[in-house]
Formats: C-alpha cells, sequence, structure tokens
C-alpha cells in the first residue's frame, strides 16, 4: 500500500511493480490528479502552458495500464494502524470511511504549503501554489476578476516564478520576504542582489527583510500589511 500518488509514490509503486509483478500494490491519493508537474505550475497561471493537460504526466488509468498498480484518487488516509497492518481511508466526496490492511506500507504523501499563521489568510482571493487545482484557482481568479495587483509572500524559487507569471499575465505583482534576500540559503548575497535588480528591470517590485503581518480585507484580499 502506497499512500500519496504524485513523484515518489508513483515511481515506488511502479518500482514495486517491477521487482515483483505478481505483487499487489495500491496507490492511495487524497487528490484526484497523480503524477502531475508542480514545477509547471506558475506558468499554467500566465498561460504559457495553456491545458491543465499538458501538467499532468500520467493520468490514474494511464498509469495503471502502464504498470499494473491500483489507483484510488480521492481517499485520504487519516489514521494507521501498525499492529493490525491497517490504514483507515475516508472517501473525499462521500466522507464514509473504510479499512485497508496492507503487508508493507510506503508513506509518500510529500510535504504541504507553508500557511502563514497571519490574520487574514483565509480570505477570498488569498492562494496557495502547490497542486493543479491551486493553479485553476489562481488562472480563474485573475481572469473573472480583472485582478491587476497581487502580493507573493515567499522569495525562493516558486515565489519568483509565480511572481514571472502573475506578470506576463498582466498583473502588477510585489514580492515580499522575511529574509534578508530573496532566493535565501541558494544565492549568496551579490548575486541576490543582481537578481533583485533584474526583476525590478522587468517590473517586479521586491520587498525583503519585511514579514507579513496580516492579510487585509472584507470578505475578499485588498491588501497586505
Amino acid at each position: 500500500l502506497v499512500i500519496g500518488g504524485v513523484a515518489a509514490g508513483t515511481k515506488t509503486a511502479a518500482k514495486l511493480k517491477r521487482e515483483d509483478p505478481t505483487a499487489e500494490v495500491t496507490i492511495l491519493n487524497k487528490g484526484q490528479d497523480i503524477s502531475y508537474a508542480g514545477c509547471g505550475l506558475p506558468y499554467y497561471v500566465s498561460g504559457m502552458i495553456q491545458g491543465r493537460d499538458e501538467l499532468i504526466v500520467n493520468t490514474p488509468a494511464k498509469y495503471s495500464g502502464l504498470t499494473g498498480v491500483t489507483v484510488r484518487t480521492g481517499k485520504e488516509a487519516v489514521a494507521l494502524d501498525a499492529a493490525k497492518k491497517e490504514v483507515k481511508v475516508r472517501d473525499a466526496v462521500t466522507g464514509e470511511t473504510e479499512i485497508c490492511p496492507y503487508d508493507k506500507l510506503v508513506i509518500a504523501v510529500g510535504a504541504s504549503a507553508a500557511e502563514l499563521p497571519i490574520p487574514g489568510r483565509e480570505l477570498e482571493g488569498v492562494f496557495k501554489m502547490r497542486t493543479p487545482d491551486d493553479a485553476d484557482r489562481i488562472r480563474t481568479y485573475i481572469e473573472t476578476r480583472g485582478v491587476k495587483r497581487a502580493v507573493v509572500i515567499g522569495g525562493g524559487f516558486i515565489g519568483l516564478e509565480a511572481a514571472e507569471n502573475l506578470k506576463a499575465k498582466g498583473v502588477q505583482t510585489t514580492v515580499v520576504d522575511f529574509a534578508p534576500q530573496i532566493l535565501p540559503n541558494i544565492l549568496d548575497p551579490e548575486m541576490a542582489a543582481y537578481v533583485k535588480r533584474h526583476l525590478a528591470a522587468q517590473g517586479v517590485r521586491v520587498i525583503t527583510g519585511t514579514g507579513a503581518e496580516a492579510v487585509l480585507g472584507e470578505g475578499q484580499v485588498t491588501g497586505v500589511r
């Protein structure tokens, strides 16, 4: 039983089937999409990647056909009994639960998007960039609401790619990072300063050494303090 079906989970399951074609291998995945290209999400927001299907490396049906692995999407593992070798699973749509037994268990759920513990993060118009659904919501919101300005909290790789693609979408973009430079622990200060100047030349505002204290707005986001 493999919990998680994006990168590590699908690779592990496929390898297990190659090593032992008689093994019964099942992937449980909370979302509906497996094996998607996370690095492409910002470029889907801008439209550089036009269709959502271009983000999906393998659909569950295609992956199962290629590997022989059973894929169950919309299934969230909510409890583990290691002594009994059982996982309690909840259906994401119906809420119904079931017990899935296993001989061997692989937990490959990956990371969760970091959410700042600040007021207002639940307001409409505040997004994460983690899954195809997140990218879909951002793209739809920009296009249906006529968004003109955006703030990206975080100046790492994902934050800067999000800023690049928001700018390409015609959105005036500000990047804020608590660290004294963008791309902290990745570039030295001199190179980070070069990147900051390049972003400014492209029309992206960058504010470093500044923490986000609150998301402002009534019902939907209007600013960040």
